[in-house]
């Protein structure tokens, strides 16, 4: 069912699975769309084979997504503005019961039920989301930039295809969506223009809830914010 690839990134080993069953099943059923998302495949089977430049992934002179935070505002700035972003619809909310809340919360109640030492972390949480649900295609996914003064490198936790749209996902068990939000834009940032899709999404989810927004809330919303604020450090926008 799963094809695996395992890289060590600056001596830390991150486990790629692609669902090619998934995949197939779903590049089935579309009837648009078609030839965008095969950048898509090709992407997956690149990284199956082993095709990435690792040299990049395991230099410490370029930067990673995961380094993109929001820093320097206090909690209750960042709280008002997690608001006024639902409000407005830039970010929508989906509940303990929605999909990926729920294959998180199953996780931790295996855990529980079997007595298992500590918390589920990630790897467990993820796999029974690409195991057990259909729109989910690959997790761990390597992603870069090559070009010259804009290097960069991430792993993706999930991906998802929904419909016709891609959906770039990253599991926060620490809650705040909106303090990882530009590590996870910037993921769907690099999904679409290193693979040409048009229509990506990202979410940040735990077993409370997920979060949903569109990559470009970085290059606006977050930006002006940050700038009223007087937040120079806004690292990101370099690779935009």
């Amino acid at each position: 069912m799963l094809k695996k690839k395992t890289f060590i990134h600056r001596n830390i080993p991150y486990s790629f699975n692609w669902n090619k069953m998934h995949h197939k099943e779903k590049y089935s059923q579309l009837t648009v769309n078609r030839e965008e998302l095969n950048s898509l495949k090709e992407h997956f089977k690149k990284v199956y084979e082993g095709l990435i430049p690792n040299n990049l992934f395991n230099s410490r002179d370029f930067p990673r997504v995961s380094q993109f935070k929001i820093k320097g505002i206090k909690s209750a700035f960042i709280r008002s503005f997690s608001k006024n972003l639902l409000r407005s619809g830039k970010v929508q909310y989906h509940n303990s019961n929605s999909k990926l809340p729920k294959y998180a919360q199953k996780v931790f109640d295996i855990y529980r039920k079997n007595n298992f030492m500590g918390i589920p972390g990630h790897d467990p949480i993820l796999k029974n989301i690409l195991i057990k649900d259909k729109d989910a295609i690959a997790i761990e996914v390597p992603i870069w930039s090559e070009k010259e003064n804009k290097e960069i490198t991430g792993h993706i936790d999930l991906i998802q295809i929904e419909n016709d749209s891609v959906k770039v996902i990253d599991y926060k068990p620490e809650g705040n969506f909106l303090l990882s939000l530009p590590q996870v834009a910037m993921y769907g940032v690099l999904v679409k223009s290193k693979l040409n899709l048009n229509k990506v999404k990202c979410i940040s989810f735990n077993k409370q809830g997920a979060w949903e927004y569109d990559p470009t809330i970085l290059k606006m919303d977050i930006k002006d914010y940050l700038i009223s604020h007087q937040i120079d450090e806004r690292p990101w926008e370099l690779f935009i």
